[in-house]
Formats: C-alpha cells, structure tokens, sequence
C-alpha cells in the first residue's frame, strides 16, 4: 500500500501555507550547507540575465519533451497521471493559476537551494561528483512519496537538474527552469486528472505500481510529473 500524502484532506489555504514553510525552510538548510563548503555565501545565487534566459530554455526543454512523449506514449502517460491522484489530493477541486504559481516557485526555490546549492554542492566535496549526484537526486525524490516509477522518473529529472547545475554552476538557472516546467506539469496534471474523472473512480479502481497491459483510451494528449 502507498504511503497516504502529507497533503490528504488538508485545506487549499493550509497547502499553499505549507508549501511557502517549505520552500523558506528547504532554503535556509541549503544556504546552511552551502556554508559548510569552501565556497563564499555571497556565491550561493547570483542574478544575471544569462542564467534567467538558461532557466527559461530549460523549462522549454523539459516542457516540450514531457509532451512529446506524452504524445507517444499515451497509455503510459495516462498511466503517470491517474498514479498522482493521491499524492494531489487538493486537485480534487480545480485550483487557480495563482496557486499553481504559488505551489511551483515555492517547490523550484526550496528543491533546487536544498538539493542542488546545499546537499549536492557539499556531498561533491566528499565524494565523487556521480555519487553526490545521485544521493541528492535520490533524497529528492524520496520527499516526493510517489509510487515507484513515478519516483524513478523523478530521480531522473533530479539528475538533470543536478547535471545543468553542475555544468552551469547557476542556482537561478535551475531554480526558474524548475518553477516553470512545475507551472505547466501541474496544470497539465489537473486538467488530465478531471479529464479523465480520476477522483471519481481513485476509491473503485485499484492504482498499479506499473500501466496495465490492456490499452488504455487513445484520447491521452498531456501530462505532468511534479515536486
């Protein structure tokens, strides 16, 4: 049996309080790490158009490659989301942009200052740079309580993530390609979950770790995996 979400029967108001907490908290450990480094504080985060401009390609690129395959791979897709339902409970009822926006800064600002600036940054300094790499990866998708592939997926958005990162050495970067590509993953996510009326049928229809084999409606157009 899944874990239930943290989320379960919580009020929208009380989700957005608990998802800006995060995000403040989640960044202030990731500032703490960074500073158990070598590395200066001022260092941390630098604003600059290129790495703004970065962020924004790379929410492009993720964008068009989650729809792309969602296009390909519609069985799968429509898999990924009817598996999400109980880890977004407060989609049940539509939420507007505004708390979708709300929702994904807070999750790119927080994951990617904590995961990526404070724990990948300080492991690397220990350890070998694939290593590092995937214990933040892995940690990252541990707090996200999805099922089994949907962590696996996420762990591998967590590498790119950790690898742009890495390359790039731009936390804004990753941090606005994070925020973004979570704007449309979630507002993909609700719109297919009521799409398809998952909260209507979550309670009568168990929730497999992987698709079934039989083939699934052709109608799948879209998709999104989120933190």
């Amino acid at each position: 049996m899944s874990k239930p979400s943290p989320l379960e029967n919580m009020p929208l108001p009380k989700v957005l309080a608990s998802m800006a907490g995060q995000a403040a908290l989640f960044t202030f450990w990731g500032w703490i790490l960074w500073n158990l480094t070598d590395h200066p504080a001022s260092g941390f985060i630098t604003l600059t158009w290129w790495e703004a401009g970065a962020g924004v390609a790379l929410a492009a690129a993720l964008i068009a490659l989650s729809a792309g395959l969602a296009l390909a791979f519609p069985r799968y897709a429509e898999w990924i989301v009817r598996s999400q339902a109980r880890q977004y409970p407060f989609l049940r009822k539509r939420i507007s942009m505004g708390a979708i926006l709300v929702i994904s800064i807070g999750a790119g600002v927080g994951e990617e200052a904590l995961f990526r600036a404070g724990l990948q940054t300080l492991l690397s300094a220990y350890l070998p740079f694939p290593l590092a790499l995937a214990i933040a990866s892995g940690l990252f998708a541990a707090i996200h309580f999805a099922k089994p592939m949907n962590s696996v997926l996420i762990f591998v958005i967590g590498c790119l993530f950790g690898g742009v990162y890495w390359a790039s050495g731009s936390l804004l970067t990753v941090m606005i390609g994070h925020a973004i590509y979570d704007v449309y993953a979630l507002w993909a996510l609700q719109e297919a979950l009521h799409r398809y009326g998952v909260f209507h049928t979550e309670a009568a229809e168990p929730l497999h770790d992987r698709p079934a084999n039989e083939t699934l409606p052709a109608t799948t157009k879209t998709t999104g995996e989120n933190r």
